[in-house]
């Protein structure tokens, strides 16, 4: 029998036990206010992975039986093949090291194989171009251990098309130009610390390629205790989807003295930081790396940021990120592929409104069918928009 890796009973301090409390407050309502929850869950954890099952997917808005067939279904994609199954074998023999210390191997190969069926049915049943990447395999870990099979099945589904669908792409492009805003969201919580790093002018330390990993994987990589790596999930399943990058430059500040000792060897910074361990003793707690990560992100939200500093990602997605019904949503598209659409359905419009010399009219009809083909994505668009507003309210 594998045994349970859920993790141990909340302490029983008040603060736990109110948090619970007020959890299970706000799921007796109906409708469950969303927004209500996610900054609950952001803010203060919950606590217990029994809260976790209920409330994840509540979040991605995967909750409850699922549809007729579900599991069947399950069953059919955890066995088939896919573009990827290579690279996802190859990673097997990696992964559930950090959470199952202690464990017989057999109990380890056992949960290997669920892991394999939850990432392969995964990437398998998604449409929509979902591509595996290396690191996946961490998010899946935990999402398996905290909720079990079918349901981290729908989780990973949810994700994939949401809040890591940049880095679900054919290629990094769009993860590695997220990593942009990493420095200009540090130079708000410190501004000295990002002035020293600037100024080392060290060629390595130009695009802060050393968070790659914390970004793609959410640190489960990174930190090798599940009850900690989960109360980041917390916060990361109910934020932006750019979130990581916010728990990233606080976890940079923290360290800002061994940044400091390192004087001006600009490579020996980069080591520092490509080495760096979290949630350490002495270091802030994942509690304490996650309020201070929800209050910078309020202060500064990423599309704000990237405005404010001309910043322009052609690739990502996630900076459009917008709230719809209380849930983040990711457009399908990154920005320059809707740039590209926004162009074409202009000049649409033009040879449809705008009548020219020589314009027959079996071409202007064409026009009229091109244009109300394009009314979804028109409607994309307008969400695009008005979510550069919604981010900016954390509360509301």
């Amino acid at each position: 029998m594998v045994r349970s890796a859920r993790g141990p009973r909340p302490a029983g301090d008040a603060r736990a036990l109110e948090t619970v409390a007020l959890v299970n407050d706000l799921l007796l309502e109906r409708p469950v206010n969303l927004t209500r929850l996610r900054k609950l869950v952001a803010i203060r954890g919950l606590v217990t992975n029994g809260l976790r099952t209920r409330v994840w997917p509540l979040l991605l808005g995967v909750e409850g039986p699922g549809p007729p067939g579900e599991a069947a279904r399950y069953a059919v994609l955890a066995r088939s093949t896919h573009k990827d199954s290579h690279v996802v074998e190859c990673d097997m023999a990696r992964s559930l090291w950090s959470y199952t210390e202690g464990w017989a191997e057999e109990e380890r190969a056992a949960q290997r194989v669920a892991l394999r069926r939850v990432l392969d049915a995964s990437v398998a049943g998604n449409a929509g171009g979902v591509h595996y990447y290396q690191g996946l395999h961490d998010i899946a870990a935990v999402l398996l251990f905290v909720c079990g099979e079918l349901p981290a099945h729908r989780l990973l589904r949810a994700l994939a098309a949401c809040h890591l669908r940049d880095c679900t792409r054919p290629d990094l492009s769009a993860a590695t130009e997220t990593l942009r805003l990493l420095y200009p969201i540090l130079q708000q919580c410190d501004p000295e610390l990002h002035a020293h790093i600037m100024a080392l002018q060290e060629p390595a330390l130009e695009v802060p390629y050393f968070a790659l990993s914390w970004y793609m994987t959410w640190f489960a990589h990174d930190v090798p205790s599940l009850p900690q790596v989960a109360r980041l999930f917390d916060l990361f399943l109910a934020s932006h989807p750019l979130m990581p990058l916010y728990v990233a430059a606080v976890a940079i500040k923290g360290e800002r003295q061994q940044v400091f000792a390192c004087g001006g060897d600009g490579l020996l910074v980069y080591s520092m930081l490509k080495k760096m361990r979290f949630l350490q003793p002495g270091q802030l707690s994942a509690d304490e790396l996650a309020q201070q990560a929800a209050a910078l992100y309020q202060a500064v939200p990423p599309a704000h940021l990237a405005r404010q500093r001309g910043i322009q990602l052609e690739h990502s997605a996630a900076i459009d990120a917008y709230l719809s019904e209380g849930r983040w949503h990711v457009p399908s598209e990154p920005r320059g592929a809707r740039a590209q659409f926004a162009k074409q359905t202009v000049q649409q419009l033009q040879a449809l409104f705008l009548p020219r010399e020589g314009v027959s009219n079996q071409r202007r009809t064409a026009a009229v069918a091109a244009v109300l083909t394009s009314l979804t994505g028109l409607a994309a668009m307008g969400a695009v928009l008005l979510s550069q507003l919604q981010a900016a309210q954390w509360g509301r």
